[in-house]
């Protein structure tokens, strides 16, 4: 007997209701029982007051009427904006809880204490279900609520961490440099032919300058250098133009040119025009600031 080849089903994907305005559909539900009579209208909630608005139309859902001159189904609306809400707090009470055994946890509370509040049994299982719960607040639509989806998403977030911290350490190495080329750029800010994003650039090396206390600060300092060079160098491409008028002003846009593509540029004592080679072709000099509509 031949045997039945059956058909993979397809991921199902995790649909989340995410953030809503709870305020809005309670004053919906409100106006909802106004409309269907709620005998207890009076004692209804504010809307602030979501759990109790839950409690409350719940308990006085059954005795809503059907106004003859609503077009809108009272009761049946209301009953889908209550599941809306319930789910909501369900989203929100697994990340609650999350948060509440990670505390717990960071203060050296055993895994076991937390038993009867996770409805588990056993340290093992308030270990998975606290994996699922962190599973659920990370995963992808496509991605199943695991132990295992949580565990990648840690790695994951340890690389980028470790990433991260290597990227502020070898750019605060370069911050002194990145500093001198930053006060070159600044000084002659006037004599750059700028756009919209290069004057972006331009305009956060000159307000942060002095203003760079911690190490990531620091680190990024840089990164306003290097938008700023790619930026001014893509309109030099695209316009085939000059982008400075001046001959300190590009002396300053090549050291800075260096420093994003070469990490270490030379500082000379005397560098003339004629003997500096210019990273941008040139066709004569430009003496006016390019408009952002240009």
């Amino acid at each position: 007997m031949a045997k039945k080849i059956s058909k993979s089903r397809p991921k199902r994907l995790a649909v989340r209701l995410g953030r809503i305005n709870t305020a809005v559909i309670a004053d919906r539900l409100r106006e909802l029982h106004r409309l269907g009579r709620d005998p207890e209208f009076e004692r209804f909630p504010a809307s602030e007051e979501l759990f109790l608005v839950l409690q409350h139309v719940a308990r006085t859902a059954s005795e809503l009427k059907q106004p003859e001159d609503v077009p809108v189904n009272v009761v049946g609306e209301a009953a889908v904006l209550r599941a809306k809400l319930w789910q909501h707090l369900r989203e929100q009470a697994d990340a609650g809880q999350l948060m509440a055994v990670e505390q717990g946890r960071a203060a050296g509370v055993p895994w076991h204490h937390f038993n009867e509040a996770l409805c588990v049994t056993s340290k093992q299982g308030a270990y998975q279900k606290v994996r699922r719960l962190k599973a659920e607040q990370v995963r992808e639509l496509y991605e199943r609520r695991s132990p295992e989806t949580a565990r990648r998403h840690e790695v994951r977030m340890l690389a980028e961490e470790r990433a991260e911290r290597a990227r502020v350490v070898a750019q605060e190495r370069r911050f002194p440099l990145a500093l001198r080329i930053g006060r070159m750029l600044v000084e002659h800010q006037d004599d750059f032919v700028v756009t919209t994003m290069s004057e972006y650039w331009l305009s956060e090396i000159t307000d942060t300058i002095d203003h760079r206390e911690t190490a990531l600060e620091r680190a990024n300092f840089s990164t306003f250098i290097e938008g700023f060079v790619r930026e001014i160098h893509q309109l030099a491409r695209e316009r085939n133009q000059p982008v400075t008028t001046t001959d300190e002003a590009h002396r300053a846009l090549l050291l800075a040119t260096e420093f994003t593509y070469q990490a270490q540029p030379k500082f000379p004592e005397q560098t003339s025009r004629s003997q500096t080679a210019d990273p941008l072709p040139r066709q004569g000099r430009r003496t006016h600031r390019a408009r952002p509509d240009q």
